[in-house]
C-alpha cells in the first residue's frame, strides 16, 4: 500500500508543471498581446439586376423572330445554346421569354419560353455575372 501512495505522489509531481522563474527584487512586466487584426474588406453596394421585358409586361416589343417564324429546328436550337450566347444575342432570336425569374442569390436569371403545341415551358438560364447562357433545359 506504501508503494502505491509513493508511486500516485511520484506520478503526480512529475507530470505536475514546474514553478514559475522567481528572481527576488526584479519585477517581471507581463505584456498583454492584442490580437492581429485584419482589415474590413470593403462592402461595395450591390449592384440591381436587370430583367428583361416579358411578352406580358411590354407587347409593344414582340417582333417576329427566327424562332417565331419557324426556321430553326431542335437542333439549330441546341447548337446554338450550346455556345453559349449573349442575352441579347438569344433574345433577338427568340424573342422576349413569356416569364422571367431570378434565384434567390442573384446569379442567374430563368427565361421562361411557352411552347403551345406542347403546352410546356423550354428554359434558358443566363448568368448574370457573365450575362450569357450558362444552360437550358428545350424540348
Amino acid at each position: 500500500m506504501l508503494i502505491r501512495i509513493i508511486f500516485c505522489s511520484l506520478f503526480f509531481f512529475t507530470c505536475a508543471a514546474p514553478p514559475p522563474p522567481s528572481v527576488k527584487g526584479v519585477k517581471i512586466k507581463q505584456v498583454k498581446k492584442e490580437p492581429l487584426k485584419q482589415p474590413r474588406p470593403e462592402l461595395s453596394p450591390p449592384t440591381p439586376v436587370a430583367l428583361p421585358p416579358t411578352k406580358d409586361s411590354r407587347p409593344d416589343l414582340v417582333q417576329e423572330t427566327v424562332y417565331s417564324r419557324g426556321y430553326l429546328t431542335g437542333y439549330d436550337i441546341w447548337e446554338f445554346l450550346r455556345e453559349q450566347p449573349a442575352e441579347t444575342d438569344v433574345l433577338e432570336t427568340f424573342g422576349l421569354p413569356d416569364s422571367i425569374w431570378l434565384d434567390d442569390e442573384e446569379r442567374t436569371k430563368f427565361l421562361y419560353y411557352f411552347v403551345s403545341e406542347m403546352q410546356d415551358y423550354n428554359i434558358i438560364e443566363i448568368s448574370t455575372k457573365t450575362d450569357s447562357v450558362s444552360g437550358f433545359e428545350w424540348d
